[in-house]
Parts: structure tokens; sequence; C-alpha cells
């Protein structure tokens, strides 16, 4: 009997995506013939003549999925829709996933689903969560990021909305000083409501990184040299408001970084370029000197020029390092080796009545 696992969140930007592929990964691996499909997509983009979701794209084509692309994303959500859904219901939406999701469902042991933000999303449609995982007859797995006792407490009130179908939580980005709480007390304490904890991924700056490419699209900066380097990841990053002493203190304790710092500060410039960081971000509309420009040539560090403040363009990093979802081949195959060790697959293949055949 084909299963489906619905992967899905409280929060934003909580994984959802790394996990699912991290889950289909082992289920093939583990002899499994594994479908995916995403009810509603909020990223259009255009392959070939079909408007699809640009996630959902990206998994389809790192697992050389034979689905139609159609039928794995049945439902974009465009400005378009969105409006029209404003003045009037659009029927015959969950009509289109159900018929789309038996497609996808012929031949498999197992569809992995996956949302864009968060449970909720699609409520205004019809399709929210709840929704989705009745009309599907889905199996709920929630990743969060560990905020204490009151992530408990939300996910205890929300197993009251949805019930057997929710069966636990896996909790993604946790600290260090949080995962023996998590193994030791938060476990045990989900067992006897009826949930399982399966799995804590602490913290990791790899996955957290940036490339300097996306850096660049984010920011609307011109790049001044180093544009052969704009693919390296940046897994840091710091401003340079401090005295000279200071920033080499923080920037030797900062691998992988990237410095944001007023187009003026030729001594900061200067110490990040020949301590090889991954990008110079100039803010301020303020270009280089030939010396910085000469020597960032020469030791191959990207230099971007902004015209916001400094402050202005850390905050947008923030911003966008927050939110930026998985898109570096060499991300995702970390992330994966990370959830392989961190992930209960024991007690998802027990929950879901799977058994491997390899």
């Amino acid at each position: 009997m084909m299963v489906a696992l619905y992967v899905t969140s409280i929060g934003r930007y909580t994984g959802k995506d790394l996990i699912a592929m991290g889950v289909m990964d082992r289920l093939r691996r583990d002899g499994f013939n594994v479908g995916y499909f995403k009810p509603m997509g909020r990223f259009p983009v255009k392959v070939d003549d079909t408007v699809t979701d640009k996630g959902a794209w990206l998994i389809h084509r790192l697992f050389e999925l034979a689905d139609p692309i159609e039928l794995v994303c049945p439902v974009v959500i465009t400005r378009d829709l969105i409006m029209q859904n404003y003045e009037e219901d659009i029927p015959g939406l969950q009509v289109k996933i159900e018929r789309a999701f038996e497609g996808i469902s012929e031949q498999k042991d197992i569809v992995v689903m996956s949302c864009d933000n968060n449970f909720s999303e699609g409520s205004s449609f019809g399709l929210s969560g709840s929704q989705v995982i009745t009309l599907l007859n889905a199996h709920a797995l929630f990743v969060e990021r560990y905020e204490g006792n009151f992530s408990i407490d939300f996910l205890l009130e929300l197993k009251k909305i949805i019930g057997p179908p929710m069966m636990g939580v896996f909790f993604n980005k946790v600290e260090a000083v949080d995962l023996e709480e998590l193994k030791h007390f938060a476990s045990p304490f989900l067992h006897r409501k009826e949930m399982e904890l399966f799995g804590s991924l602490p913290v990791d700056t790899l996955l957290g990184s940036v490339a300097v490419r996306d850096l660049v699209d984010h920011l609307g900066g011109d790049v001044v040299c180093g544009k052969n380097k704009l693919d390296a990841l940046v897994e840091n990053f710091l401003v340079g408001g401090m005295q000279v002493d200071k920033f080499i203190t923080y920037l030797l304790k900062s691998p992988a970084s990237a410095v944001i710092v007023g187009g003026d500060r030729t001594d900061i410039q200067l110490v990040a370029v020949e301590n090889g960081v991954r990008g110079l971000i100039l803010s301020g509309n303020l270009y280089p000197n030939e010396i910085i420009t000469a020597r960032a040539e020469a030791k191959g560090v990207p230099v971007v020029v902004v015209r916001d403040d400094t402050y202005t363009v850390a905050k947008n990093v923030e911003a966008m390092v927050g939110r930026f979802s998985l898109q570096d081949r060499q991300k995702i195959d970390h992330g994966i080796k990370l959830l392989e060790k961190a992930f209960d697959f024991e007690t998802l293949y027990n929950r879901l009545n799977l058994t491997a055949t390899h």
C-alpha cells in the first residue's frame, strides 16, 4: 500500500526541503520506489512551456524524476491567482491536486510531499496543511527550529487539531547546548504524548552559506573584480566598522567570510583581501582604489560595490541568509550526509510500516 509523507512546519525557513531530500535519498537507497509531490508552489518559474515551482523543479532535476513536472506541482500560486481568489473562490483546485497525486502515486511505495512556507499555507485557497493531509491521507512530519519548551507547546496544541496523522518532529538548526535536552528529555516526553522526535541537526555553517553570486543578485551590486569566483560559498559575515586590530581578531576566527565595509575604509579592505576573504562588499556606492583592486585580483577575492549604507546592507544580507533555500549541489550533498547520521530512519519506517529491501 502506497504511503504519503507530508514534510511541513510551524515556522518558516526551517529546512523542509533539505529534510525532504534527505529522506527521499535514504528511501531510494533502501530500495523503495519514491515519488515527490508539492501540492502548491509559490515561486513560479517557466520550464519549456510549463509554469511550475522553482523548488519543485530543483528536486525534480536533482533526483531525475520521471514524473511530468506539471504533476509534481499541480498548483502554482501567482499574483494573478491570489487576486482572483480574493474576488471569488477558485473552483477545482482540490480536484486538480487529487488527480495529480494519483498520477504521481502510481507504482510508488511512498510519495514525499512538501510545502514552501508553513502548515497554514494555502488556507485561503482551501489547501491548508490540514486539508492536504486529509485529502491525500498523508502522515505529517514537522521540521522546526528548537526554541525551548515553547516549541513543544506549539506542537502539542497542533497535535490536538491534526490527530494521529501528525507523527512527530525533526528539529533543525539546533544550538549545541540544546542537543542533550532534546535527546534525554524532550524525546521521551513527546513519545509519551504519541509523537516522535525523529532527530536533531545542529547548526551548520555550510548549510547556512550563500554563494557570492546570490549576494550580488540580492543586493544589486556591481562586481568590480573576481568575477570568476562568484560561486564561492560564504559561511560568515563580518561588518568592518571597527579598528583594524580588532577586525583582524574577528576575521581569524571566522573562516569563509565575506566582509561588509564602507567604501572609504581602505585599511579594513586591504586586511580582508590579504586574508583571502570569500567576498568584499563595499557600501555607499564608493569604488575601491587601484591598490585594493589589484590585490583582490591577485588573491581571487570578488569585490562588489553597492549603493546602500553599511547598516542597510548588513540587514539585507541577514534577511537573505535567513530565508535562502538550498540551491548549491555541494550544500545539498553535505546536508544529506548530515541528515543520514541525525535522522532516526528506523522509527520513521516503523511508523509508516515500511520495510527496507536493501
